[in-house]
């Protein structure tokens, strides 16, 4: 019989008792009848209405006939030191997930499924709006045909034929467990174990995938709780000293920040009919630990750290949003000589190799020094980047909106234009998903000069007023150099976290391939006059501006 069977992996050396979740393995136990077999089947039965059947409530109908009963279970096949655990109906509730191998079906698919024979793959992005996706080919296919980007997309899962050189077909899947569609009879449990703790232990797929462990994210609670234990140590050493901004452990805003009102973060210990006192123009770690008010004996916990709200407030305190702290806390820790990430609530580990190669592209990446001169100290970016346009060194073009003629939809072709042909895109400093912003705005830019000539005349229309000129023949070579300009108040050189040079390496290489230069900004911050400024009540008058081209174009 051709069927799926569903399975986990144990840790080494561990009892039945530690495998299952106690909180809801009321189970009866049975022994395999087989001479000298330590497998096990446990069975867990639970009756309850049928969700549905408050609908009738005005019926007269007996209770019990709205009941249903169903059936949870979960076999032990004991392979060595350790079990390999099936799951049946609801059973994977049964076990106890701190006691998993992770991953274990992820890497079994990749060493047993034919990497010219998939079908689907889960992904996930490291993009500024994290996106599960799930890719499906009617043919089978090669892992080129998903158009899978490994330097910044994280392989989840896949599913693949398994090819065994004969005509009983399989095919394999999964994530934590694994899924095998396969002819299956209760003798057959033995033999299918061993080949999947065979297929775990194999290194094949490091040839087959090279890339699958450059980023993963962690779910092993075991890892999770001693990166969480160095987070919390680390954030008392902060704590008790002067240290203002370190370099492993910060806050960042989770999202990009409309700006339009805002007025600063506050960090209260709870809130009064909406309102705060003491708000901040930039997230500050040690500031939040301070002002946050933790218990005295407990301390920092992570679950105080997931409790707590950093708020986003306007100029009368009024609170616009919040955000978790723990979600915007920002970390990179080290852990048995493996590099870990925090980001956005998530834990990532990350393949020695690898980090080093994104470090490396990051610090050899040019920088351009040409706004270092050019501090923030404004009430909002529009009204940075109109004060330092002069229409001589320095073009604006920030909210002048240009089109594509198929698609009615306003873009930014760049934020500043420079005399030498720098097309500068600029952002506030935040989490990685909002440099992601930055980085995608740069990119599309590209895409629109490349393939998209009518923006040419529509950029030209809004320099008119202006010294610069600007001129674009894609036959020729590239004259323009991509500035991603980074508004920073951290002291020092321009800091970024892991995932954003992950994703600044993955454009800008692109960038380059296409023949384009890319360089790297800080725009440091004037705290104090920017306090000044925003204190002094002062209004945007930033106002966005439509090509009159643009208009004839799209109507």
């Amino acid at each position: 019989m051709k069927r799926n069977v569903v399975a986990f992996l144990g840790k080494k050396n561990l009892s039945i008792d530690e495998l299952l979740d106690n909180t809801k393995a009321h189970s009866k136990h049975y022994l395999d009848p087989s001479e000298q077999s330590n497998n096990v089947l446990c069975l867990a039965a639970h009756k309850s209405p049928a969700e549905w059947s408050a609908l009738f409530s005005s019926f007269k109908v007996d209770e019990k006939d709205f009941q249903q009963r169903t059936v949870k279970g979960v076999y032990f096949v004991k392979v060595e030191d350790r079990y390999v655990i099936y799951t049946f109906g609801y059973g994977r509730c049964l076990v106890n997930k701190s006691s998993i191998e992770r991953g274990f079906g992820l890497r079994v698919s990749m060493n047993l499924g034919d990497p010219e024979q998939l079908k689907s793959i889960d992904k996930a992005t490291l993009e500024r709006v994290a996106r599960n996706t799930r890719s499906q080919v009617l043919k089978k296919s090669s892992i080129q045909d998903f158009h899978f980007e490994f330097d910044h997309e994280i392989l989840k899962s896949l599913t693949a034929i398994v090819d065994n050189g004969n005509d009983c077909l399989e095919m394999v899947s999964g994530n934590d467990s694994v899924s095998l569609y396969t002819e299956i009879e209760f003798e057959k449990f033995a033999c299918i174990s061993e080949r999947l703790i065979d297929a775990y232990l194999s290194q094949d797929y490091k040839e087959r995938y090279p890339w699958a462990e450059f980023i993963g994210i962690e779910s092993d609670p075991t890892v999770i709780e001693k990166l969480e234990a160095k987070l919390l140590q680390r954030l008392n050493e902060i704590l008790d000293s002067k240290e203002d901004e370190p370099w492993d452990v910060w806050l960042a805003p989770p999202e990009i920040i409309d700006y339009a009102n805002f007025a600063g973060f506050v960090y209260p210990a709870e809130k009064r009919q909406g309102h705060s006192s003491g708000s901040h123009p930039e997230m500050n770690l040690r500031q939040f630990l301070l002002e946050a008010n933790f218990q005295k004996k407990k301390g920092i916990t992570i679950k105080t750290l997931k409790s707590k709200y950093i708020f986003l407030v306007d100029g009368t305190e009024r609170i616009l949003d919040k955000y978790r702290a723990y979600d915007a806390l920002n970390g990179e820790f080290s852990l048995d000589e493996v590099k870990y990430v925090l980001n956005d609530g998530r834990w990532y580990h990350v393949k020695t190799s690898f980090a080093q190669e994104v470090e490396s592209y990051f610090d050899k990446l040019p920088r351009w020094k040409g706004l270092e001169c050019k501090p923030y100290h404004d009430l909002r970016e529009c009204c940075y980047l109109r004060r330092i346009a002069d229409d001589e060194e320095i073009a604006l073009l920030d909210q002048h909106w240009v089109r594509n003629k198929e698609v009615p939809q306003n873009y930014e072709f760049c934020d500043l234009m420079t005399k030498d042909n720098r097309l500068i895109h600029v952002k506030h400093y935040g989490g990685s998903n909002v440099i992601s912003h930055l980085l995608a705005q740069a990119s599309n830019g590209v895409e629109m000069l490349l393939n998209s000539p009518e923006i040419v005349p529509q950029v030209q229309e809004h320099l008119q007023n202006t010294t610069i000129n600007f001129y674009f023949d894609r036959t020729k070579p590239r004259q323009q150099t991509i500035v991603l300009a980074i508004i920073q108040a951290r002291k020092g050189e321009l800091h970024l976290p892991f995932f954003s040079k992950v994703n600044l390496r993955h454009h800008a290489r692109n960038i380059q391939n296409k023949g384009f230069t890319v360089e790297l900004a800080k725009i440091p911050v004037d705290k104090l006059e920017t306090a000044r400024v925003k204190d002094s009540g002062v209004k945007c008058k930033c106002q966005a501006r439509t090509a009159e081209c643009t208009k004839e174009l799209t109507g």
